[in-house]
C-alpha cells in the first residue's frame, strides 16, 4: 500500500494547491461576471472560450494524461528510464502536430462554428464570438502540452507543482481583470487568457528539468508505446466526451432561451459546481492514478482494489455534504459569488436555477472521475467508453425532451446532465465492482449511515437558514452563507463519528498513531 502519512500529505498539499486555483478561478468568474453579467458580450465570449476547449476535448481531452501515464509507467515499472524518455517526447511532439492542425482549421472555420455552437445568439454576438475563438484556440495547443508535462510529473511523485499550475494562470486572469477590467474590451481579456494558459506551462519546466527530463525534437510512430497509447487513447476520448458534449448542448439549447442570457447563467453554474467538486475529486483521482497504474502493470489486483474503493469511499463521503448545502444554499451562495455590477438579481436567479440541478449529479461527478482512472489504469478504455456513449446519448434526449417537449426551461438542461451523470456512475460502479470485488455488503452499511447523516444535516441547515439575513451587504450575504454551511457541516461531522463509519474511524486511527508519537 502507499505510505499512509506520506499519501496524506501529499493529499493535503495538493487539496489546498487546487482549492487556491479554484478559487482563484472563482475570482476570475466574479470579476468577469461584474463587468459582463449575463448580457450579449459574456454569451460571446464563453461560447468562443467552450469552441477550442470542444475541439481538444474530442481530439485529445483526457486521452492525453489518461492513456499516456499507464504506459509512462510501464517502463518506468520496468526500469527504462531512457525508453520512457523517448516515448515521452515522441508523444508530446505528436500532440504538438494534432493540436496545431486543429488550431489551424478551428481558426479558418471560426464564423461557421460560431454560428452553429451559437446558433440562438443574435448576429452580432456572433460576429464577436467568431473574432474571440480566432485569438482564443492556441490555447488547445498549450492545454494539451500542460496534461503532456503534467503526467511526467506525476509519475516521478511530483503533484505539488501540476496542481499550481491553475493557481498560476486564474491568478493572472485576476490581476488583469482588476488592474485593467474592460479598458481594452472582451477582445483584452481573451488575449490575456491566451497569456495566461501558457504560463501553465512555463512554471512547470523547472521540475522537468530537476527530474531529468529533457525535451527532443524526435516523433517515432513506430514505437511500441506510441502503438499502446493510440490503442487506449481513442476508447477513452470517447468515454471523456461527456462533459463537454453536454455543455456544447447547453450552450446551443440554451442562446435560445432567455434571450441568450442562459448560455452565461448555465456556464457561470456549472463552474461554481466544478469549482467545489474538483478540489477533491482531481486531487484524489490525480494522485492515485501513478499509482493504481503500477499497481496494473504488475498484475497487483489486491493492492489497486483497495486503493480504488477508498477512493470512491472518501469522494462520496465528502460530496455528500457538499451537494447538500449546495441544494439549499444555492442562491445565497449564487448572490454572494456573482451579484455585483452588470450581474443582477436576475442573473442571480438564473444562476441558482441551474446550481440547483447540477447539484444533483455532484456525486456520479466524483464517482465517475475515480472509477474511469482504474479502468484506465488497467489499460481498458472500451468500458468507460460504451458507458459514456449511452451516458451521453440520455442526456442529448432528456436536453431535447425537456426543453423543446415540456419547455421547462434552463433548468432542464442541468437536470437532464445530472441524471446523466449519475446513471454513468452507477454503470462504472457496477461494472468495476464485479472485476475487482471493491465493495462488500459493509460498505452498503457505511454508505447508507453517509446518507443518513447528510440528510440530518440538510433538515437542521434549512432551519439554521431562518437565522439569516439576505441583506444586500457584503457582511449579510456572507453571514447567508457561512452560518448554516458551518452549522451544516458540524452536524455532518458529529454524525459520521456518532454513527461509526469507516471515514470517521480512519481519521481516529490516525489522530490515535499521531499521539502515541507524541507521547
Amino acid at each position: 500500500m502507499l505510505n499512509a502519512k506520506k499519501t496524506i500529505k501529499t493529499a493535503g498539499i495538493m487539496i489546498v494547491a487546487t482549492l487556491l486555483a479554484k478559487l482563484a478561478g472563482m475570482g476570475r468568474e466574479v470579476l468577469f461576471a461584474s463587468l459582463y453579467g449575463t448580457g450579449g458580450q459574456a454569451a460571446a465570449f464563453l461560447t468562443a472560450s467552450r469552441i477550442p476547449l470542444l475541439f481538444f476535448d474530442i481530439t485529445l481531452g483526457a486521452a492525453v494524461s489518461s492513456s499516456f501515464i499507464p504506459v509512462y509507467n510501464e517502463y518506468l515499472e520496468n526500469n527504462q528510464l531512457t525508453d520512457a524518455h523517448r516515448y515521452a517526447n515522441s508523444f508530446i511532439n505528436l500532440i504538438l502536430l494534432i493540436t496545431g492542425a486543429m488550431c489551424a482549421l478551428g481558426i479558418l472555420f471560426s464564423r461557421p462554428l460560431a454560428s452553429i455552437i451559437g446558433n440562438g445568439l443574435g448576429d452580432g454576438e456572433k460576429e464577436l464570438a467568431a473574432q474571440l475563438v480566432v485569438i482564443l484556440f492556441p490555447t488547445m495547443i498549450f492545454t494539451a502540452l500542460a496534461y503532456a508535462l503534467t503526467g511526467i510529473l506525476q509519475s516521478h511523485g511530483e503533484f505539488n507543482i501540476p496542481a499550481a499550475i491553475s493557481l498560476v494562470s486564474n491568478g493572472i486572469m485576476v490581476v488583469y481583470l482588476l488592474v485593467a477590467g474592460d479598458a481594452f474590451g472582451i477582445h483584452g481579456v481573451a488575449f490575456a487568457m491566451l497569456i495566461a494558459w501558457g504560463f501553465q506551462i512555463l512554471v512547470q519546466l523547472p521540475s522537468l528539468h530537476k527530474k531529468g527530463f529533457r525535451y527532443a525534437l524526435m516523433l517515432d510512430l513506430k514505437s511500441s508505446g506510441i502503438k499502446k497509447t493510440v490503442r487506449l487513447a481513442l476508447p477513452i476520448l470517447i468515454s471523456s466526451w461527456v462533459q463537454p458534449i453536454n455543455s456544447t448542448v447547453n450552450i446551443y439549447l440554451g442562446s435560445f432561451l432567455n434571450e441568450g442570457q442562459a448560455v452565461a447563467a448555465l456556464d457561470y453554474a456549472n463552474k461554481l459546481y466544478i469549482i467545489f467538486v474538483g478540489v477533491l475529486t482531481y486531487a484524489v483521482s490525480n494522485l492515485i492514478f501513478p499509482s493504481i497504474s503500477r499497481f496494473a502493470a504488475g498484475n497487483n489486483r489486491a493492492e489497486l482494489a483497495a486503493v480504488v474503493a477508498k477512493a470512491v469511499k472518501v469522494v462520496f463521503a465528502i460530496i455528500l455534504p457538499v451537494m447538500t448545502l449546495f441544494l439549499l444554499l444555492r442562491t445565497p451562495i449564487v448572490r454572494f459569488v456573482y451579484e455585483r455590477g452588470e450581474f443582477n438579481a436576475e442573473s442571480t436567479a438564473l444562476t441558482a436555477s441551474a446550481l440547483l440541478f447540477y447539484s444533483l449529479g455532484m456525486a456520479g461527478f466524483g464517482v465517475s472521475e475515480i472509477a474511469n482512472k482504474a479502468f484506465y489504469a488497467l489499460k481498458d478504455g472500451k468500458t468507460p467508453m460504451y458507458i459514456a456513449m449511452a451516458g451521453i446519448s440520455v442526456n442529448i434526449v432528456l436536453s431535447f425532451v425537456f426543453v423543446r417537449g415540456l419547455c421547462v426551461g434552463l433548468w432542464g438542461l442541468a437536470l437532464a446532465a445530472s441524471i446523466a451523470a449519475n446513471l454513468i456512475a452507477v454503470a462504472l460502479l457496477l461494472v468495476l465492482n464485479k472485476r475487482l470485488s471493491l465493495f462488500h455488503l459493509h460498505d452498503a452499511c457505511n454508505v447508507l449511515k453517509l446518507i443518513a447523516s447528510a440528510l440530518i444535516m440538510g433538515v437542521i441547515t434549512y432551519y439554521s437558514m431562518g437565522l439569516c439575513t439576505f441583506s444586500n451587504g457584503l457582511l449579510g450575504r456572507l453571514w447567508a452563507v457561512v452560518l448554516p454551511g458551518c452549522v451544516g457541516v458540524a452536524v455532518y461531522l458529529f454524525l459520521i463519528f456518532l454513527f461509526r463509519t469507516d471515514e470517521a474511524k480512519d481519521v481516529m486511527g490516525l489522530l490515535q498513531q499521531k499521539t502515541k508519537k507524541v507521547n
